[in-house]
């Protein structure tokens, strides 16, 4: 893309999407520091060496557009790649993508990526089972170029046990990224544990999600103050689940001066290369 297609999408996201995102993180957040910070962040626009998202939702599970939606719009902002990352959520209610389902994805991508620059990466989000087990099988899994893990219930049992599960994430093969790491853990416990989570983290290679969702901002925040210092790979996601929402890319800007670059897998031609490394 032309530079000045780039700069003039980057204004019209600034004016019109991310200015009522700034209206929503201000009556989420009674803080008027975060809000300034917030608003600093999005005036910056677009990290400018942000080549891809690595967290991105198609209607093939909860996403609100089909997958060719979200590529078009990842030629606009002149993205290299994007991580489709459908939830698999396997007998976890109506929303869910099994492993065949999957594969059907999968052969489906190879078709769309004919006709697009831009490299589909290959992904899921990966839900964790109270038994420690993943929803899909390493059979299924290895045929993923990218597994985002999650822990998204604690199945009764509380906070220690989503701790538990988190570690079980931390230690499998496949997974590269834990998404949203928070997610039912809570900052209290992540914190207390956090040496150990970290140690686990850059024994197995795996990086941790900064999530850009507006409602998921104090806890972004939170694991940027806690990681920072610990020289721990990054990943940027903007958790989309429509097209527009692709644009909270820019909500990075707001702590991309706290962070090492080196150590964000977006900012990397090939993040998978980076995440293996």
């Amino acid at each position: 893309m032309e530079e000045f297609s780039r700069k003039k999408l980057v204004e019209e996201c600034e004016t019109m999407f991310l200015k009522r995102i700034l209206i929503r993180f201000s009556k989420v957040y009674d803080d008027p520091e975060l809000r300034r910070k917030i608003s600093v962040a999005l005036d910056k626009g677009f990290p400018k060496n942000a080549k891809g998202d690595l967290h991105i939702h198609t209607n093939w599970s909860d996403g609100t557009y089909p997958l060719e939606f979200y590529v078009r719009k990842a030629e606009e902002l002149g993205y290299k790649y994007l991580a489709i990352t459908d939830h698999s959520l396997v007998n976890k209610g109506t929303v869910q993508m099994d492993a065949q389902k999957f594969l059907k994805q999968l052969k489906y991508i190879e078709k769309v990526q004919k006709s697009t620059p831009v490299k589909i990466i290959k992904g899921v989000e990966m839900d964790i089972n109270e038994n420690g087990e993943l929803d899909y099988s390493a059979e299924i899994m290895e045929k993923a170029d990218f597994i985002l893990g999650a822990v998204h219930f604690d199945y009764g049992k509380g906070e220690e046990k989503a701790l538990e599960l988190l570690k079980i994430l931390l230690e499998n093969e496949y997974v590269k990224v834990i998404a949203h790491p928070l997610n039912k853990v809570g900052k209290d416990l992540f914190g207390s544990h956090l040496d150990e989570i970290v140690e686990i983290a850059k024994r197995n290679k795996k990086a941790f999600e900064i999530s850009l969702v507006p409602d998921r901002m104090r806890e972004s925040e939170f694991l940027v103050e806690k990681l920072r210092d610990k020289s721990v790979k990054l990943s940027l996601g903007t958790d989309s689940h429509s097209v527009k929402q692709m644009e909270l890319m820019s909500v990075a800007s707001l702590w991309l001066d706290r962070l090492n670059a080196n150590l964000i897998a977006n900012f990397y031609d090939d993040p998978l290369a980076f995440l293996k490394s």
